[in-house]
Order: C-alpha cells, then structure tokens, then sequence
C-alpha cells in the first residue's frame, strides 16, 4: 500500500482527532459539497446515498477500513468520558502521506479550515445543517424525528 491509495481520506482526516466513523463520513461529505471543483482530478468520494445517518459513503467506509489495517490510520478504542466515539487520528504513515499531498494540494489549507469549524461543532448540529440542506439524503434515517424537531 502507497499513499496514493488514500489521498482522499488523508483529505478528511488531515491531522486532525476525529470522534466516530459518522463525523468522518459527515466530514467527507461537506467536502464533496464545498469543494467539488478542486477534487475532480483526485476522484473524490462522489457515492453519497442516504443511509442511517444522512449521506453515506461506502467507498469511503472501505477506505477507512483499509487504511486502519494497513496502519496510515490509528483507531483509540479506549473510549473515555470525554467522548462515546473511537478517536480516528493519522499514524505514522498516514503523516508522512499527508505532508506529501500537501505540499501539491494547496487547497488542503482551506478544507482544514472547513474542518476545524466542523470539529468545533456538536455531531448534532453538523447532523442537523446537512439535514436542512440536504434532505434528499435523510429519507434512510433512523434519527431524522430527533433531527429535524
């Protein structure tokens, strides 16, 4: 495995904790929305379907898998009180890879932006803006009545 075999998901999880597999899907999917020029060339995660938790990814699911398997990504399953969710973060491998695609991807400057206001969101409310905006993808979700009430 190279890096090239997970740019897309080094462009989510950057250098960046991020608590459960929803809030990175919810990430991706913010930049597929904002940053859909920029990304063609890198055949981003462009197979949203609704599904449990609004839009939903499966090639990004693989990926994720993958990439923890093959170490570019650590998992802490040492769930804590400040947090119900495994943290994903980059390994060693994943940093490395990371500052590679950087120094090629300008852009990556501005989705760390959009990813920093994301991480300073509560899951619901990240959850609750692509509902409003995106109701195409909530007709799957198990949680859309706590949503949108």
């Amino acid at each position: 495995m190279t890096a090239s075999d997970y740019p897309n998901l080094l462009f989510i999880l950057q250098d960046l904790t991020i608590g459960g597999r929803t809030r990175i899907q919810k990430y991706g999917f913010q930049i597929y929305q904002h940053y859909k020029d920029e990304l063609q060339e890198h055949d981003f995660y462009s197979d949203w379907k609704p599904y449990h938790f609004g839009p939903y990814s499966q090639r990004l699911a693989v990926d994720l898998s993958s990439a923890v398997d093959h170490g570019y990504i650590q998992v802490d399953d040492g769930m804590n009180e400040d947090s119900k969710y495994k943290q994903y973060c980059l390994g060693i491998k994943g940093r490395n890879a990371y500052r590679s695609l950087l120094a090629d991807n300008p852009f990556l400057n501005d989705i760390h932006e959009l990813l920093v206001s994301l991480q300073r969101q509560s899951l619901m409310k990240i959850l609750k803006q692509i509902y409003l905006d995106y109701p195409q993808y909530t007709v799957q979700s198990q949680i859309k009545h706590k949503i949108t009430d």
